[in-house]
């Protein structure tokens, strides 16, 4: 009966050839002594010499191997090199940007490039929402947003539904969900002391304070600061006006206009204010999400300064600052009908300061708010 065949390694092969040829053994010896066959034994010697001389020569696999690790060396060198250099770039360029103004950042995302917008609003430091605002802008009916403004100006106790009524009797092609949509765009509602279906514009998880106004006596400058936001049309397009005034002098201590309603307007324009005039003993504002947002209470907070808001549906409670929206609308934005944001903004500084410095108000025994108010600290003084 014969055997069954059997297999052998490659390293068990080498091991009895390289034997064979060192100890000085017969080949008999060696395939006896691991119980092989001495054909198999001769074969395998063959074998071995006749494929020793690969050892000194490079095989092709590992020829191919070296050649596709030198490349990617060399891949991995260029990439390194490609990224040194766009870090080196992007330092620069946010260095360059960095100093820039909004309207030129916004004025660098492009769409069309092989990069989100989200990305580009990170490489450029500006808020994403910021962009949209831009867009939205450029999607509105500038005709129809001046005139509501106008309208709302003279009757801001008008709601979406006289607005409305008014617009279709001037036979402009509207519908009440625009109205509402512009009104809320302009961060405007009917100034009705009772509570209405349309208020500002609340973040529902921000905290809310109370109206610490009613029946106060305002008798003396910095008890109380206000704020509100209002819009500004432009030729082609708008955006928004800032201010603190102090409620007994009615100056304007603070003002900004810019092409975006968010925190860092409101923020800005808080922050100048207590840097040039010291801080109030308490600020009011609407419960709009711009002063509700945890930087501008902290800002708040930090000085010390009393919070105070108005009731929901009440814009009577913050009516100074309204009445004083309607004085620069017809004294200064509407006849001036400024082109564009660097325009306006040079047209209301010199309008701020006339105001603040030159006219004369009843309620002031016919003086300018600001001589008031610093007249005050002088006498204090």
């Amino acid at each position: 009966m014969s055997k069954n065949r059997r297999n052998f390694s490659p390293e068990f092969k080498t091991k009895l050839v390289i034997e064979l040829l060192e100890s000085g053994k017969t080949l008999n010896e060696i395939a006896s002594k691991y119980d092989v066959l001495p054909k198999s034994l001769i074969t395998w010697k063959k074998q071995f010499l006749e494929n020793a001389s690969i050892v000194f020569e490079e095989s092709v696999p590992s020829k191919k191997y070296k050649e596709e690790l030198k490349e990617k060396e060399e891949k991995i060198e260029n990439l390194e090199k490609t990224l040194g250099r766009t870090i080196m770039e992007r330092d620069w360029l946010q260095k360059k940007v960095g100093s820039s103004g909004l309207i030129e950042k916004l004025s660098l995302v492009d769409p069309e490039l092989p990069l989100s917008i989200t990305r580009q609003c990170e490489l450029l430091e500006i808020n994403r929402t910021t962009v949209y605002y831009e867009r939205a802008a450029k999607e509105i009916n500038n005709a129809i947003l001046n005139r509501i403004d106008e309208i709302y100006t003279d009757h801001p106790y008008y709601g979406y539904r006289r607005l409305y009524a008014s617009l279709l009797m001037e036979g402009v092609d509207t519908n009440p969900k625009e109205i509402l949509r512009y009104m809320r765009m302009l961060n405007i509602q009917a100034l009705y002391p009772r509570k209405k279906r349309f208020t500002t514009f609340p973040d529902s998880a921000h905290k809310k304070y109370p109206y610490l106004l009613k029946n106060m006596d305002i008798t003396r400058p910095n008890q109380v600061w206000a704020s509100d936001i209002t819009y500004v049309r432009l030729n082609n397009g708008f955006a928004y006006l800032c201010a603190v005034i102090d409620l007994y002098t009615r100056s304007i201590l603070s003002w900004r206009l810019s092409p975006v309603m968010d925190e860092r307007l409101t923020l800005s324009v808080l922050n100048d204010a207590l840097s040039s005039y010291g801080r109030p003993e308490i600020f009011n504002s609407d419960q709009g999400s711009q002063y509700t947002a945890q930087g501008f209470i902290n800002t708040l907070i930090k000085h010390k300064i009393s919070i105070s808001m108005d009731s929901k549906g009440r814009a009577y409670d913050n009516i100074i600052i309204e009445r004083f929206w309607r004085t620069i609308k017809h004294e200064n934005i509407y006849p001036s009908a400024y082109t564009g944001i660097k325009e306006a903004r040079a047209g209301i500084d010199a309008y701020m300061y006339k105001y603040n410095n030159e006219r004369l108000h009843s309620s002031l025994k016919y003086k300018p708010p600001l001589s008031v108010y610093k007249g005050y600290f002088k006498e204090a003084a």
